[in-house]
């Protein structure tokens, strides 16, 4: 039976790779030729619906999501879901649905999945030079989505069902890196057909660069961007072949493209984009951890504090919340501090990322009372901010206010019901406020959201067995909800029969 399979280190490590679409390959043009472009997302339409395509990315999320290296890095993934939505606002991309997830891996990649779900590599961002150039390659990947190139090819294989075609993209995302791993977890798909995921056609990566080269200019960014930035990865191809960016194996660089790109961006008058606070102290967290062993920390250190004592930064504000980054993840706690006073000095109208920082030195040096004093302001000043919600909930949990931490979070899930971390720190509420019935309630919640049908029904189940039991009007609630998860449990085991 095909079946999504459990990511293993090196189905982790292809989370590098890209999906992509079976197109034939056509001769690229080796001058901008707008008119004439083949708008390969027009038939695709047609012939698999948005929802149905949406569906299939959510099959597929579920298992992602499940996977230690799509990080819950809630500063970043927000970050992200922000510079995309700027993207998604402007005309070329009206009407479609994007978000933005990040995967930890040092890599410099970035791929796009059914139903306008996107992933970007941690070393994806830590090697842009300007947030124009990131956002270059998310206008590139929303390109891929509003034109519906994966629909495309998704619609040729109409006669297979949902869950054999998410085990086929999961064993193409795999194959990238162990080509026998894939093999053996899905039985389905022909190495054909696993090729023909892994490599979109240059027409489509053509129409790509367009879209997002409009897109880039309607959202007030540097269209150059997209030149330096895919120049540099064409570079480093040529010079480190048989290492080359995981993004330029699976979105196929050529002179022609690079020269299209460079016309299309002639006319346009260059103006310097500062880059946003949160891309700076963002890039500067990527690029710390990206090697988080002991000597991996420590060379990041070293590094850092050379720079600094040395001034070979054009960026002090970025390289100090760095360190201090570092510092913390090294439980130095003390020095993390005389750090983010730096930090403070040179941005001081503060930013959520530097307070859930200082708080979170706080936390793990086993100051909870003052991790909290920190959570409690930084919320005030910066209301909405995941990352301190978050930090401000394992605050109140550490110091032993269960009912405090109960009503923060029963208040944050209000609006932010999709988030699985929120969840589990209510669960954890509950269960140390004596509240049993709640506890498996909210971690029923927790699981759905991954996905997990069969352990958010039990969870349920037991939720109505627990002692104290559950008020009726809760109880009401949780038997509709069961009802609800047991149909998808019920869906999903019906779609795997249908694989066999």
């Amino acid at each position: 039976m095909a079946q999504p399979f459990p990511l293993g280190p090196a189905a982790r490590r292809a989370g590098a790779a890209l999906l992509a679409l079976s197109l034939a390959l056509l001769p690229p043009a080796a001058r901008p030729q707008a008119d004439n472009l083949p708008r390969l997302g027009d038939a695709g339409g047609e012939e698999l619906s948005a929802n149905a395509e949406r569906r299939l990315g959510e099959t597929i999320m579920r298992d992602l999501r499940r996977d230690p290296d799509v990080a819950d890095d809630v500063d970043a993934a927000d970050y992200l879901n922000r510079l995309g939505a700027q993207l998604a606002a402007t005309p070329s991309a009206s009407g479609f649905s994007v978000e933005f997830f990040l995967v930890r891996d040092a890599t410099m990649n970035a791929f796009a999945l059914p139903g306008g779900f996107i992933g970007v590599h941690t070393g994806l961002i830590a090697a842009a030079q300007t947030e124009s150039e990131l956002a270059s390659v998310l206008a590139h990947e929303i390109g891929h989505v509003t034109q519906r190139h994966i629909a495309r090819m998704l619609a040729q294989q109409r006669q297979t069902s949902m869950m054999t075609l998410a085990a086929a993209i999961l064993g193409a995302l795999a194959a990238r890196s162990n080509p026998q791993a894939a093999a053996g977890a899905i039985t389905m798909a022909s190495g054909a057909q696993q090729q023909q995921m892994l490599a979109f056609s240059r027409d489509a990566e053509r129409e790509a660069d367009r879209v997002g080269i409009d897109t880039l200019r309607a959202a007030g960014f540097e269209p150059a961007g997209m030149v330096s930035f895919f120049g540099r990865l064409q570079q480093a191809t040529r010079v480190y072949e048989s290492n080359a960016p995981g993004y330029t194996r699976s979105h196929p660089l050529t002179a022609e493209r690079i020269a299209d790109m460079m016309l299309r961006v002639q006319d346009d008058r260059y103006r310097q984009r500062p880059d946003s606070i949160e891309f700076r102290l963002v890039r500067a967290r990527l690029r710390a951890l990206a090697v988080t062993g002991l000597d991996g920390l420590r060379d990041s250190r070293t590094q850092l504090e050379r720079q600094l004592r040395e001034r070979a930064t054009h960026d002090e504000l970025a390289a100090w919340f760095g360190l201090a980054t570092v510092l913390v993840a090294q439980r130095d706690f003390v020095a993390a501090d005389r750090a983010l006073t730096q930090v403070r000095q040179r941005f001081p109208q503060g930013h959520p990322m530097i307070e859930r920082l200082a708080a979170e030195a706080r936390l793990r040096a086993g100051d909870a009372a003052g991790a909290l004093a920190l959570a409690e302001a930084g919320v005030a000043k910066f209301p909405g901010a995941r990352g301190l919600v978050r930090l401000q909930a394992e605050a109140l949990l550490a110091g032993g206010q269960a009912v405090r931490a109960e009503r923060l979070l029963q208040e944050q899930l209000a609006t932010l019901r999709s988030d699985p971390v929120l969840w589990r720190l209510l669960a954890q509420a509950h269960h140390a406020a004596g509240q049993a019935a709640l506890a498996h309630v909210a971690t029923a919640e927790e699981y759905a959201l991954g996905g997990n049908w069969r352990a958010a029904v039990e969870q349920l189940r037991l939720s109505r067995r627990a002692r104290p039991p559950l008020d009726f009007y809760t109880g009401s609630l949780v038997d509709a909800r069961l009802k609800e998860f047991e149909l998808e449990f019920q869906r999903e085991q019906a779609d795997r029969v249908r694989t066999r």
